[in-house]
């Protein structure tokens, strides 16, 4: 281990790592890591789920004077319930004994970013110094700088690591790829040659978060990423950050199913050469409906401007989505959209409604003896299944291996309507009218009535014998 860690952390090696010499009055690797390390943190949760529990640990930066920290959406599995994950701590480099807590402010899926606060301590004085992200492009040639954070085995130590800027991707995410030594750890800030910091190395596929994986603890340092996010896409998150059981209000229009043009089909609508994208579907009440865009419809412009292509055709849609998720909910935009073969695009004007809730924050109760978890209902539930968005019930999320509910053939993602022909209204209700009939009958099986498929089906679960 330590033929590994040594070349990382010895300074004099640091010096070596740039390819291009520094200006004289440029910071020097040393000089950068001992300032950029002061700003950044481990942060650690518990995710308790119905297996048990695991510590997920990965870097974050400090952002304000308050103890705002951000770091990778992807430490924790987009999937997992906000409600599972627990004991939030942040930890400073080269001192992972000593743990401050920390409050879950929230996720924001828009720039693939979360969010926790240090929680005020007076027996433990923070010395740490908040970074300020610019927006300032980087130009091809140019050195950038990353400082991150060594894996758990490594005392979670900081590193240096410079780069030269390679190019320019212009995907539903703009990124900045570089040569070099690479960058440092998924939730690394970058920095140009004058010491701003102009980037965040985030999430990649096939690159993991985790700062204390057993599996392989130094994979992030043996196989750098080479690809980071320019500042000037994230500075707004970072701006007006989630509050703390307050989930950011994210705008959606109600359609679905985006695709980008094919060669044929732009031809056949006059826009051979031009980016446009085709509506799949159109959600009943929502503001795109209200609108009176419909499906097929081709939209091809925002605010009278064309639409962005990206790097690829096929981009276009995801790069349209993510744009209108960024603005604000009662904000207008106006569409230009082609309903017709050779018709002009017409505009229309549509109120950003809010997104309905993820299946993240809904309630959840585990029925241990049985070995199955249900969650609420949210919209995706409904609309997916084709059934009217008031109709209740609850979502199975988890059926335990070898469990009595596994036996019985209850599957994930069975949607319950009735357990012992009692209409199923809400976890809440669930788990009361559960808890009183098992112990009224502890012996008798449990018979959920779950739409499966478009399909009801009746599932005896026998309760296990002692």
């Amino acid at each position: 281990m330590k033929r590994l860690i040594t070349p990382l952390i010895t300074l004099a090696a640091l010096a070596q790592v740039a390819s291009h010499s520094l200006a004289a009055d440029a910071l020097k690797p040393a000089e950068l890591l001992d300032r950029a390390k002061k700003s950044l943190v481990v942060v650690q949760f518990t995710y308790e789920g119905e297996l048990g529990k695991r510590d997920f640990a990965g870097m974050g930066v400090v952002v304000d004077d308050a103890g705002t920290i951000v770091y990778s959406i992807d430490l924790a599995p987009r999937g997992l319930p906000d409600s599972q994950m627990t004991h939030f701590k942040l930890m400073l480099p080269g001192d992972p004994e000593n743990e401050i807590d920390a409050e879950f402010l929230g996720r924001d899926e828009r720039y693939g970013l979360s969010y926790v606060k240090a929680k005020p301590d007076k027996e433990k004085k923070t010395e740490w110094t908040p970074l300020t992200f610019v927006d300032k492009p980087v130009s091809i040639g140019e050195m950038v700088y990353s400082v991150g954070l060594l894996p758990k085995a490594a005392g979670y130590n900081a590193y240096f690591s410079s780069a030269d800027v390679a190019a320019t991707l212009r995907g539903p995410v703009p990124q900045v790829l570089v040569t070099g030594s690479g960058l440092t750890v998924i939730g690394s800030p970058v920095f140009n040659e004058e010491g701003e910091v102009v980037g965040l190395v985030n999430s990649q596929p096939e690159r993991t978060v985790l700062l204390n994986d057993p599996r392989n603890p130094f994979a992030s340092v043996e196989s750098p990423t080479r690809i980071f996010t320019p500042a000037g896409d994230f500075i707004p998150s970072i701006k007006t950050p989630p509050k703390a059981a307050e989930p950011l209000k994210l705008a959606f229009i109600g359609v679905t199913s985006l695709t980008g043009l094919t060669k044929d089909v732009a031809e056949f609508y006059g826009l051979k050469g031009k980016v446009a994208i085709q509506v799949g579907d159109v959600i009943p009440g929502f503001s795109a409906d209200r609108a009176g865009l419909k499906k097929s419809d081709i939209i091809v412009s925002l605010n009278g401007k064309p639409l962005d292509r990206g790097d690829l055709p096929d981009e276009a849609p995801a790069i349209f989505t993510r744009e209108l998720s960024k603005l604000d909910v009662g904000e207008k935009v106006t569409l230009g959209v082609i309903s017709e073969r050779g018709a002009e695009p017409k505009p229309v004007e549509v109120t950003m409604d809010e997104r309905p809730a993820q299946a993240n924050r809904a309630a959840r109760h585990y029925a241990e003896d049985l070995g199955f978890t249900t969650r609420d209902v949210v919209f995706e539930d409904t609309y997916a299944r084709k059934i009217p968005a008031e109709t209740k019930g609850g979502v199975i999320t988890f059926v335990r291996p070898q469990s009595p509910a596994q036996a019985a053939g209850l599957a994930p993602n069975d949607f319950v309507q009735r357990i012992n022909q009692t209409p199923v209204t809400g976890v809440e209700q669930f788990k009361t009218d559960y808890a009183a009939f098992r112990k009224e009958k502890p012996a008798e099986a449990v018979v959920p009535e779950v739409l499966r498929q478009g399909n009801t089906q009746i599932i005896r679960i026998e309760p296990p014998r002692e």
